[in-house]
């Protein structure tokens, strides 16, 4: 599979995710306290298949390969791309953290949830358009053939540091899976 086409395709699982905490943000704002188990679930997805799975094969070789092809031309925005992922990563930690106080119904932890899941939620729907609508395009004519294929056989020997990739994948979905069962269970 093209480099770029896997990182699409797990743009969708993660995207399923990212709706699902969207709507958890809406409830949120209208007063209805989601199950802290949804968030908590949502939160080891977000670091296990988003960030450690997903952004390293994104921040590490990816834009690793293309700073090292172009000479620093994009530099400037593949830092904004890894901000954004740093962003993200630091919004899911302080839900995480508020989640205690948060079950227990603290008004101070509910505003800290709510307050950044928006950031999270509205930062990682942009960031995945332009990289699916504008990087990952430029990529794709960036890369020759070989590139491509040195990028998916490095693909695949990160996915062996998570044990068999398809189990990964499908431990993932199930996952998401049960987000949505919870979100439709209150």
């Amino acid at each position: 599979m093209h480099v770029t086409r896997i990182l699409t395709k797990e743009h969708v699982l993660i995207k399923q995710v990212l709706d699902l905490l969207d709507e958890s943000r809406r409830a949120l704002e209208t007063g209805i306290l989601v199950p802290a188990i949804f968030f908590e679930k949502a939160g080891i997805f977000c670091s296990e298949f988003a960030d450690r799975y997903h952004h390293y094969k994104e921040e590490f070789l990816l834009f690793g390969l293309l700073s090292y092809k172009k000479k620093g031309e994009l530099d400037t925005a593949m830092g904004v791309l890894r901000y954004q992922h740093d962003r993200c990563r630091q919004c899911m930690a302080q839900i995480t953290r508020a989640l205690e106080r948060y079950e227990n119904k603290d008004e101070m932890a509910v505003t800290l949830v709510l307050e950044h899941l928006g950031v999270y939620v509205s930062l990682l729907h942009r960031h995945i358009h332009m990289e699916d609508h504008l990087f990952f395009p430029m990529a794709e004519k960036c890369l020759s053939t070989e590139e491509k294929d040195s990028l998916t056989g490095q693909f695949a020997e990160q996915a062996c540091r998570f044990g068999n990739s398809d189990k990964f994948l499908d431990k993932h979905q199930a996952l998401a899976d049960e987000l949505s069962d919870i979100m439709g269970s209150w």
